[in-house]
């Protein structure tokens, strides 16, 4: 296995930023353009409730491989001294895990299997009602 050395929030912290701008690219390539619809849309995905239901289908799909099942089990172990808007410490940690992983693979320059993640994440993310 890899040797990691960055801690779950460091890598989740910049897996954050990774999906939200590929899920923003994602939805003006669509056509959106109204700010607010945008925002709506992009909190679909991009909130810890989207990103833990995202994270549970993707485990259903057996998506992971084993270093990456090691990143998301550290991101559920994970210490976190901020709090979700609007979802429970379970719910957020299970997002915090889902953007451990994105940041992992961006960090370690696993473009390939970013790029399937993301892919995967995005097209799980339509059907979010």
């Amino acid at each position: 296995m890899e040797i990691v050395t960055e801690n779950a929030t460091s890598l989740a912290w910049m897996g954050d930023a990774v999906m939200t701008l590929a899920v923003r690219r994602h939805l003006l390539d669509l056509g959106f353009s109204k700010a607010n619809v945008l925002q709506k849309k992009s909190a679909k995905i991009n909130s810890a409730k989207g990103q833990a239901a995202i994270l549970a289908q993707l485990e259903k799909e057996n998506f992971f491989n084993e270093e990456e099942k090691e990143i998301l089990r550290r991101g559920r172990n994970a210490t976190i001294h901020s709090k979700a808007k609007n979802a429970d410490g379970k719910t957020y940690l299970r997002s915090t895990a889902l953007e451990a992983v994105i940041g992992y693979l961006y960090l370690y320059k696993h473009e390939d299997r970013m790029d399937q993640l993301i892919k995967r994440i995005i097209e799980l993310g339509d059907t979010i009602q």
